[in-house]
């Protein structure tokens, strides 16, 4: 039943009987007195426990969940620390990077610049060379043709006896080379 249906049942007892039944309601109210003292004597413990055991486990949640911000604290501060401390160790790094860059670029440098004197001095050297054996060349063709005109002047205006004499010159020449040679 609920509260208006106890309501309307009291006071349709009460207009039936022409008054208000106060034997009625101290009955139930005594009825009602008897249940509550029964329900508390023996519910007493177990509710308290059941309360104590709940503030227990109330308090114990409390104190991980304040372990817990603790903790997290804790992490987000060493994280923190952590994530300061990468910064400037990749601030390091790259300092580090472009102090290397620089030394890799400083003596690719200096190795061009040691290639291009070694080239240089190769290319002046075959220059060199080339022109001395040019010049060889070119002074043994002349040497070649001023024989060769040498020797159809010598032909054209050397006579028979010239050509005799010569002869006899180049044999005595030759005897007297090979008597020097015997002689030590």
């Amino acid at each position: 039943m609920n509260e208006i249906g106890i309501v309307n049942l009291i006071l349709s007892g009460a207009a039936e009987g022409g008054g208000f039944d106060w034997g009625f309601v101290l009955e139930h109210a005594v009825n009602l007195l008897l249940l509550i003292g029964v329900l508390v004597y023996f519910l007493k413990t177990p509710v308290k426990n059941f309360l104590m055991e709940r503030r227990g486990k109330i308090g114990y949640e409390i104190d991980e969940a304040q372990k817990t911000i603790t903790e997290a604290k804790e992490k987000y501060e060493e994280y923190a620390r952590k994530l300061e401390s990468i910064e400037a160790e990749i601030a390091s790094i790259k300092e580090t990077v472009i102090k290397q860059g620089e030394n890799e670029r400083a003596e690719i440098l200096k190795q061009a610049e040691l290639a291009s004197r070694t080239i240089k001095k190769e290319t002046s050297d075959t220059i060199a060379f080339e022109t001395e054996k040019a010049k060889r060349e070119i002074q043994s063709e002349v040497v070649d043709i001023a024989l060769g005109h040498a020797e159809k002047i010598i032909r054209e205006n050397l006579g028979e006896t010239d050509k005799e004499k010569f002869m006899q010159e180049f044999i005595n020449s030759i005897e007297e080379g090979k008597w020097r040679q015997s002689q030590h």
